[in-house]
């Protein structure tokens, strides 16, 4: 009788030490999957705002003169998910959080003159970026095809916009997505904010 249960202990042991390798193999597989999607990302530098941002590299850069980077997922349905950052010199004498907080207004009065029924959320302060306090904004807004020629329903989109300060600069982080993709999108781009690289 001993020898049986002796017999099944060993089973058991094997099994438990299979089930470890399984483990292992699978985040080992995980870490790699990871590292060769991080891997396919494309890299943006522009000098005078003093930036270099890491954005998906299938997606489309977009130059537009009032935006520090601008980028389109081409694949995101009719409304593109899109990245921008904006730069403005800020006075450094006031506290960070209302002087942020007063950036993030000024977006948002510029945002309503450009979307249809334009809502402001919420403006709160978000988490520290290197050290540095962070506030952010959240919006909707409906897009409408600039092309009249083109039929197309509206999109509702929502709006993230984070603000960091660094130096006497603003740096205004925004994500656009359709309402439907905006869940998805938000932790991609919550991670294109953290590797984002400002020249101190």
């Amino acid at each position: 009788m001993a020898k049986k249960t002796s017999v099944r202990a060993a089973r058991d042991r094997w099994a438990d030490w299979a089930l470890v390798g399984v483990l292992v193999v699978a985040l080992l597989l995980g870490w790699g999957v990871m590292a060769i999607a991080e891997g396919q990302r494309g890299t943006y530098t522009n000098a005078n705002a003093g930036l270099t941002v890491h954005y998906p590299q299938d997606w489309l850069v977009k130059n537009d003169e009032n935006l520090a980077f601008r980028a389109v997922n081409p694949d995101s349905g009719e409304f593109g998910t899109t990245y921008e950052v904006r730069v403005q010199p800020i006075d450094t004498t006031g506290a960070a959080t209302s002087t942020l907080a007063l950036v993030l207004n000024n977006a948002s009065l510029l945002r309503a003159q450009q979307g249809t029924a334009y809502r402001l959320f919420d403006v709160v302060e978000g988490p520290r970026k290197d050290g540095q306090p962070t506030m952010e904004a959240t919006y909707v807004y409906v897009a409408e095809g600039g092309d009249f020629f083109v039929q197309r329903m509206p999109v509702v989109v929502e709006g993230l916009d984070v603000a960091v300060a660094q130096g006497d600069k603003a740096y205004v982080f925004s994500l656009l997505a359709a309402k439907d993709a905006f869940a998805a999108a938000e932790r991609d781009f919550r991670r294109f904010v953290e590797s984002v690289e400002i020249k101190k």
